[in-house]
């Protein structure tokens, strides 16, 4: 069974929204573009290997994805984490392009693209490292750790995986995600002894979830400048900013295309770069609608919870505004 589905992740959306609203002549847009490709190749990669899992008989293992949980002054997270009676399976998901060399002598893993070399950190040792913080997580909550296991799936199926040393480690630890059917039975045949029932774990999958603190960034520490965040909604036809509300409809300055709802995708924006709040005075800012009345009648259309008078009124994002 699937214990804790992956979401979209809350730091896509906001680099998304800044992207789109990031002036292009401010050289600071490109950075933010860069790391919005890393993220959004990261969750690409992810969920490739999601696939491949949902293949396989899930009757006796609970599968966790996307897991961030608080250790210390910190926190440690697992992309995928598999329940079974007999060990705990953490895998890491990599979506890297290009060559890709594992050094475990040195902790390394290098990738050559376009003749460039890039050292990152050695993924199996980061899994060793989430493993040793799983062990501790359980035993903080008196569970007796179960064995546990690790791999790490490359899931970028253009990538060219190189073993210079024959390590064995890397070998049997590294794998593409297609294969991940063949890598768990292993496991089986190694683990035979059962250390859990199946309400023990469905006890550490719910100490898990619970614990579970997901990763929100704060745009506010970006130091962005916000008077350059462009204003106004955004054309769903030809992408230009600015559409002029009349009866209804938004009509594009630019081409000329009307819509119905483009303010549901600007107020979104607003949420995730301003912060989870707005007034009507600041919607009417925002959307550049010059009548209070038109305002409020966006914003009551819409699905969010709000707190104070009708005057002095702020409106939040209800619970599935970013569905």
């Amino acid at each position: 069974m699937i214990g804790k589905k992956r979401e979209y992740p809350k730091e896509i959306m906001i680099l998304e929204a800044i992207v789109r609203r990031f002036p292009p002549d401010d050289f600071r847009k490109a950075e933010f573009e860069k790391k919005l490709y890393r993220k959004r190749a990261g969750y690409k990669g992810e969920k490739t290997l999601d696939y491949y899992l949902e293949q396989i008989d899930h009757s006796e293992m609970v599968i966790l994805y996307d897991l961030r949980i608080p250790i210390n002054s910190t926190h440690f997270q697992l992309d995928t984490l598999i329940i079974t009676p007999y060990f705990l399976l953490i895998i890491d998901s990599k979506n890297y392009a290009g060559t890709l060399i594992f050094l475990p002598e040195f902790n390394q893993l290098i990738r050559v693209q376009n003749d460039i070399e890039e050292v990152f950190p050695d993924p199996i040792l980061q899994t060793k490292i989430q493993a040793s913080q799983l062990k501790a997580f359980l035993k903080k909550h008196h569970i007796t750790p179960p064995p546990i296991e690790n791999l790490v799936a490359i899931s970028n199926s253009q990538a060219i995986i190189k073993n210079p040393t024959n390590d064995k480690e890397v070998s049997y630890r590294v794998f593409r995600s297609a294969n991940v059917a063949f890598k768990i039975p292993p496991f089986y045949q190694k683990h035979t002894q059962s250390h859990l029932s199946k309400n023990e774990m469905k006890k550490i999958a719910r100490h898990l979830i619970k614990a579970h603190e997901p990763l929100v960034p704060d745009p506010k520490s970006m130091n962005l400048p916000f008077d350059k965040i462009v204003k106004g909604g955004q054309c769903p036809a030809c992408e230009a900013f600015g559409m002029d509300y009349r009866q209804g409809k938004w009509t594009c300055f630019s081409c000329g295309h009307k819509t119905a709802d483009v303010h549901i995708q600007a107020l979104r924006d607003y949420f995730l770069i301003y912060g989870p709040s707005i007034t009507s005075k600041q919607f009417r800012e925002f959307m550049k609608v010059r009548s209070p009345s038109t305002a409020k009648r966006l914003l009551s259309s819409m699905n969010l919870t709000f707190d104070g008078t009708t005057k002095g009124r702020t409106y939040f994002p209800g619970k599935s505004f970013f569905d």
